[in-house]
């Protein structure tokens, strides 16, 4: 299971999905190939409204443009189609509005291989050393947790984050079978009812460095329940 133990020899490519990041996007774009040696980046422009592919083009990044909005879904999934295509080994996730910082992807990358995993979650709670200050991510994160436990038997802290790491056994699944709504924590729970292995590493977050974020409040709340009742729906496949 996981990956090999030389990381010498892996490709690594980080995918970052990308909606109006125009402000933001290089800047992430720019840091990700700086922080892991010999690393790839993929923006997936998620037909973007604003002047992110003009962006892109300028600084001469790796991209594509989706010709429809699909969502985060549809675009991370694009990225893991490149990856699988292109022969990566582990692929990173990083969100392109700044909030996953890119110098921490040896953290993920690291604990993937050394650990032979095959899903690597960036946990805000895991070290217990970052505050959210939004009392309804707070909960709602600890309730969908909880669903997680009971529906898998196994704990994960931080459910919601986006900011992970991939082993390609993981990505041969994920390219077929991402799915397109509430993907964090339902990609979680498809993974490891499937036989996956999936561990978490402590990080730090940062505010988004432009915009917000499009769950806030009470939204929040009515996402984990949203989140909820999709696993109860699906069932969550067990897919061969």
């Amino acid at each position: 299971m996981g990956v090999a133990a030389n990381k010498t020899d892996l490709r690594v490519l980080a995918v970052l999905p990308a909606y109006n990041e125009e402000k933001s996007i290089a800047d992430v774009a720019g840091r990700t190939l700086r922080a892991y040696p010999g690393i790839d980046v993929l923006v997936v422009n998620d037909c973007s409204t604003d002047a992110t592919e003009a962006v892109l083009k300028q600084q001469h990044v790796n991209y594509v443009t989706l010709p429809v909005n699909l969502g985060i879904g549809g675009a991370v999934q694009t990225g893991f189609l490149y990856a699988w295509e292109q022969g990566y080994d582990v692929v990173v996730q990083v969100d392109g509005d700044g909030q996953h910082p890119p110098e921490q992807i040896p953290l993920l990358v690291d604990a993937l291989i050394a650990r032979r995993l095959d899903l690597v979650i960036g946990s805000r709670y895991a070290g217990k050393t970052q505050i959210v200050s939004s009392w309804a991510r707070r909960v709602g994160g600890a309730v969908l947790g909880v669903v997680i436990r009971m529906t898998t038997g196994h704990r994960v802290t931080d459910p919601t984050s986006g900011f992970r790491a991939y082993s390609r056994r993981a990505l041969d699944y994920l390219r077929r079978f991402y799915p397109q709504e509430y993907p964090e924590p339902i990609c979680a729970i498809e993974l490891l009812v499937n036989g996956y292995s999936l561990g978490e590493v402590p990080v730090t977050m940062q505010e988004r460095q432009h915009g917000k974020s499009s769950i806030t409040g009470l939204d929040t709340l009515f996402y984990m329940i949203k989140v909820i009742f999709s696993i109860a729906i699906v069932k969550i496949r067990r897919r061969k």
